[in-house]
């Protein structure tokens, strides 16, 4: 190189490599090692300090509650939430309490779970015996998803399954639960009468689960909900919602647009939660249905609502693989599902839900629904009497 050139760019960059790696190694190491240590830290902290426990629930012959009170045993468990800071959360593995709301399938025999934090169990039965007295809750004998070998899938049984999101953005509710009312009678056309009768249906060599792993959203998810109006409002040069009259909005606003902000508006002023959506329907080889899917692809179908959201399966985690390496992937996959069902793992995208959007895709069984196949109580519970004698001691 002459003298008094210039240096080139690659010398450049080989003397910033020289004297400054000692900065950029610390850096790229610390964004590797950062997502092992923290999953395996909390790894530790959910097995030695979780301990989840998965409860049976058994609901009474003439059991006839509308979802509107699972809405309230779900405001309850936002009650666990608790302060964690950045410091618990890296050296300890912290995080919030989490649960799984869960309708399985065996054989045709339907039961209903929840899986909860062991710490948490009382609050749990407290809130389901407010609204539910008659309901029994016991810690289940066996976890259901043991029924099957861990080999799945393999040549003696078959799995089709998926995790579901939402279509659009998480701050569009889907609908709900008052939508699937009668105007005129009241009467109620039970949103999960689909997946009910799907598994009531099944035979021996069949299962089919269906979980809803719910945790306390991100502090920030309301803005989602503000960014998503102020973007309808500036479409027709309007001023955000807090400095546009609501007469001014009626004037100017199409009617669609004006629903779309109320709907956002009204799932935004209920509690709710992070919400992952899994379902796996496993079967023997020679009973396997695939038409199953189908039943369950329909039954989610009618939570779609309207313009405004809808459900659809996440394309990372669904079996159907194409091209390179598809039969290996899609073992690797189902196994994975497997095993995101089994340990009730949330991972991945996890949309937010609201606890009326939660009480609509999970609640016991209306009065208009019938389900032969779930086992339900003899007798209601009833509460002994006031004027029981104690023995004295």
């Amino acid at each position: 190189m002459p003298s008094g050139s210039e240096p080139g760019f690659l010398e450049i960059l080989w003397q910033v490599i020289i004297f400054g790696w000692w900065i950029f190694l610390p850096i790229g190491l610390y964004s590797i090692f950062r997502p092992l240590w923290e999953k395996y830290v909390s790894g530790v902290y959910a097995r030695e300090s979780l301990n989840t426990i998965l409860l049976k629930i058994k609901i009474p012959q003439d059991q006839s509650a509308n979802p509107k009170a699972m809405e309230s045993v779900l405001i309850g468990l936002t009650g666990t939430g608790r302060t964690i800071t950045l410091y618990n959360a890296i050296t300890t593995g912290a995080f919030q309490d989490y649960f799984s709301l869960e309708i399985a399938s065996r054989e045709g025999e339907t039961s209903f779970y929840i899986a909860t934090p062991k710490r948490s169990e009382d609050l749990v039965k407290k809130l389901f015996y407010s609204q539910f007295p008659d309901i029994e809750i016991m810690e289940a004998p066996e976890d259901y998803t043991k029924a099957i070998p861990d080999t799945i899938p393999d040549e003696n049984w078959g799995l089709w399954g998926g995790k579901y999101i939402l279509e659009k953005n998480q701050a569009q509710p889907i609908n709900t639960y008052p939508s699937f009312e009668d105007k005129f009678t009241g009467e109620m056309v039970d949103p999960l009468s689909g997946l009910l009768e799907a598994m009531g249906s099944l035979g021996p060599g069949e299962h089919l689960w269906f979980q809803i792993q719910i945790g306390l959203p991100p502090a920030e998810w309301r803005k989602e909900g503000k960014k998503e109006i102020e973007k309808i409002l500036k479409k027709y040069n309007l001023m955000p919602a807090s400095e546009s009259s609501e007469e001014v909005m009626m004037r100017v606003l199409p009617h669609h647009e004006q629903e779309t902000i109320k709907a956002i508006s009204y799932k935004m002023s209920k509690p709710a939660f992070s919400t992952q959506i899994i379902f796996a329907y496993i079967a023997r080889q020679e009973v396997f249905n695939p038409i199953l899917a189908a039943n369950i692809g329909g039954a989610m179908k009618q939570f779609e609502s309207g313009d405004l959201n809808a459900f659809m399966l996440d394309k990372y985690y669904t079996l159907s693989t194409y091209f390179l390496l598809a039969k290996g992937r899609k073992e690797y996959r189902a196994r994975r599902l497997v095993d995101m069902l089994r340990d009730r793992d949330m991972q991945g995208v996890c949309p937010v839900l609201n606890v009326e959007e939660l009480a609509t895709l999970f609640h016991f069984p209306t009065k208009m629904m019938r389900v032969p196949s779930l086992p339900r109580l003899d007798n209601k519970r009833a509460p002994a009497p006031p004027n029981l004698p104690l023995e004295e001691k």
